[in-house]
């Protein structure tokens, strides 16, 4: 992949420091190979699909914030004669914001472009990828109590570090995920047969168990078909698939309907196009007083 170059802002990151530094050309080329070297850095890891989107935006916040800062003035450069403190004042607060939204963007814009690249992955490769973050936990706080088993580590309480296998191992029964319950107890038998790690005693062993009931209970609900029905302006789904009670609205509701929806735990969906949340007896309860309380209950 060739890198991208931002040269083409060198006259914006001259006149940016050239009234608040005493080597704007200096200052500007050190601005524009420390941007570059990050902008290529965030597309080693962005998939070539979402690299041109990222650049282009990458540009324009960049270039919004020299812009700001192109009408920031020092006293220093440009004599303390005449020199008007208040717009000097508001002028750096204007681009302490640009600067502040340019970064804010670049955290979210990545979070977001990493959240849809896992969500794109096969489920095997997830699940391989799952059990091999789990597997190297494991062998660590294992590891850790061996040396306590054998007297080599007197700082560190055993028990703690069984929780913290078991919490780990617990997230994945909760989610049904029997393979890679039934995986980490494998691991931690044969492991016992070198030094005892989790007692067979110890609630670790019913974990299977609980993967099993929570699998059974989210297949017999992924085999319901998803519901809905009408109200003025939208309609509800119950989204059994997803586990999801989902608000579709015909038109943006106001920012009061938002404010509700937000302060009932509902979050936008970009790609259902809907307010939703988790699947449960409250959520229903909750859709159903928000309809209520603004009147869209169809009669």
């Amino acid at each position: 992949m060739e890198n991208v170059s931002l040269q083409e802002f060198r006259e914006l990151a001259y006149r940016a420091y050239y009234a608040i530094s005493f080597s704007p050309d200096k200052r500007r080329d050190t601005t524009l190979k420390e941007h570059e070297e990050e902008l290529n850095a965030d597309l080693g890891n962005i998939p070539e699909c979402e690299r041109e989107r990222y650049v282009s935006n990458y540009k324009k916040y960049f270039s919004s914030w020299l812009n700001a800062m192109s009408n920031c003035m020092s006293s220093m450069i440009t004599g303390p004669s005449g020199f008007n403190v208040r717009r000097a004042e508001k002028a750096n607060i204007i681009e302490h914001n640009r600067y502040k939204e340019f970064i804010d963007w670049r955290e979210k814009a990545l979070k977001a472009i990493a959240k849809r690249v896992e969500q794109s992955k096969p489920e095997e490769q997830k699940s391989s990828e799952d059990w091999l973050r789990l597997k190297r936990s494991i062998l660590s706080s294992a590891r850790t109590i061996r040396e306590i088993n054998d007297g080599e580590n007197r700082y560190s309480n055993k028990a703690l570090f069984v929780s913290s296998i078991y919490n780990k191992v617990e997230t994945f029964a909760k989610k049904g995920n029997i393979e890679i319950v039934q995986k980490s107890i494998d691991l931690i038998k044969e492991l016992n047969k070198e030094s005892s790690i989790i007692t067979e005693r110890h609630r670790f062993f019913n974990l299977p168990d609980v993967a099993k009931a929570i699998s059974e209970k989210m297949s017999a609900k992924n085999e319901k078909e998803s519901d809905e029905k009408h109200f003025i302006g939208g309609r509800v789904v119950h989204n059994f698939e997803k586990d999801r009670l989902q608000l579709i609205f015909d038109e943006k509701p106001s920012p009061d309907i938002i404010h509700q929806l937000k302060k009932n735990g509902f979050r936008w969906s970009p790609r259902f196009m809907a307010w939703q949340r988790q699947l449960t007896n409250n959520a229903i309860y909750a859709t159903n007083c928000l309809l209520k309380l603004n009147n869209l209950i169809c009669q």
